[in-house]
């Protein structure tokens, strides 16, 4: 007899999952979530939670075969990318990349080769070699190649430093290797490109302000503006190059993001994604140029096809004149007692989604600093002119409120709509 419903397996179940999970339900597909840990937050959503190595990709077999799973979905996890392609080649399910280019696209080194092959601009950089004799020039910033959500990050001013941000970079590499790069003086950007069969998308491009919370943690991204002051500067100077070494390597389907910095005129490196972005761009397309891409990665999965639509022509860097922005202010240490303000939030017609990162009884510990964990939520305004998106800002931080043991806000970097560039 014919199921009634299609199974989905998602593979993780951090809170960003969530969002997915209440997606695919509502489309009448039946959801199991899977990860190795008990208590998952996606895993509460889920019609079936399974616990499961989800790197052991025989297990997972069995238990596609075993549950007649018709498709898989993963979103924001990068150490996830691999296992996914090679289950989805194995059961035959859609994938929308290549195991080949995830490998690529989760190792911040390899990722910088490719663009030097290609000559797309990318960060300059020290090796260890270069390190330990001393030809360095401060500050420069050390990372893991292969970690992710900021971790393992310190800029260093000076070889004390540097010695132990190495230590700490190594802490957080599962294979053990380290990025030392030139700390850069430029604007932050996030360019967003979409593939569909083949064709690389250029949807979007915004500035990433941050708060340096202090001299040696990685800062933290406080404010998403979109679109970039430097949209056309980008697309002139580095779209070319960026849609032919996307095309010589096989790039397939699904969304990508690159991390950067502008200066002179031009967008330098260093990270990129083939997955969902913690960001969640696609709550700003969705609302002004009608792209989604956590949708069209669940059509994928049980389909093989994106969407209907043609994204070159959806798609409007400018966002046809809208003027919006992702504001996610850090906490300080302590427990959250009580959070205020977000039902408010969520009915405001230009906050197009809400996210609050923490519950009450969580508890920001240093381990946490310097980390996308500190972040307090994740609001998304959408406005008609950049005055109106400044007034939003203010509504929002002046609403949302996370409180300790002791009654005070932990919220420690409201934005300064001053820094924001028209």
């Amino acid at each position: 007899m014919e199921k009634e419903k299609k199974r989905l397996l998602i593979l993780g179940s951090i809170p960003y999952l969530i969002d997915a999970v209440q997606k695919a339900q509502k489309r009448g597909i039946e959801v199991y979530v899977a990860d190795n840990h008990e208590d998952g937050p996606a895993k509460a959503y889920a019609d079936k939670p399974v616990t499961v190595d989800v790197t052991d990709i025989e297990a997972l077999k069995e238990l596609c075969v075993r549950e007649k799973i018709d498709g898989v979905f993963t979103g924001y996890a990068d150490s996830l990318l691999p296992y996914y392609a090679r289950l989805c080649e194995e059961m035959h399910y859609p994938a929308y990349g290549k195991y080949e280019n995830f490998v690529i696209m989760t190792n911040k080194k390899k990722f910088k080769e490719l663009c030097r092959e290609y000559n797309v601009p990318t960060i300059p950089e020290y090796t260890m070699e270069d390190a330990l004799n001393g030809n360095v020039e401060f500050p420069v910033v050390v990372k893991p190649i292969d970690s992710a959500g900021s971790r393992g990050i310190t800029v260093c001013h000076n070889h004390e430093e540097l010695k132990k941000g190495i230590d700490f970079a190594l802490s957080y590499s599962p294979s053990k290797q380290i990025l030392i790069e030139r700390y850069m003086q430029g604007n932050e950007i996030v360019g967003y490109y979409y593939f569909q069969n083949g064709n690389p998308v250029f949807a979007l491009l915004c500035d990433r302000y941050t708060d340096k919370y202090s001299d040696t943690l990685a800062p933290l991204p406080i404010i998403y503006k979109y679109p970039s002051i430097h949209t056309q500067e980008f697309i002139d100077a580095a779209d070319k190059e960026l849609k032919n070494m996307f095309r010589s390597i096989g790039m397939e389907n699904g969304p990508l993001f690159l991390q950067g910095f502008f200066e002179n005129g031009k967008p330098y490196f260093y990270e990129p994604g083939h997955r969902l972005a913690g960001a969640r761009e696609h709550c700003i397309l969705n609302d002004t140029v009608g792209v989604n891409s956590e949708d069209m990665l669940l059509n994928f999965a049980l389909t093989g096809k994106l969407t209907d639509d043609n994204l070159e022509e959806k798609c409007d860097p400018f966002l046809k004149g809208k003027q919006c922005v992702k504001l996610s202010p850090s906490l300080k240490r302590g427990t959250i007692t009580k959070i205020a303000g977000a039902e408010e939030m969520r009915a405001h017609p230009n906050v197009k989604f809400l996210h609050l990162n923490h519950k009450v009884g969580d508890t920001i510990t240093s381990k946490q600093e310097g980390t996308l964990f500190q972040l307090a939520y994740r609001a998304y305004i959408v406005a008609d002119s950049f005055d109106e998106m400044l007034e939003n800002i203010e509504m929002v931080q002046n609403t949302i409120h996370f409180y300790d043991e002791n009654g005070e806000d932990m919220i420690i970097s409201k934005v300064d709509t001053n820094r924001i560039v028209r």
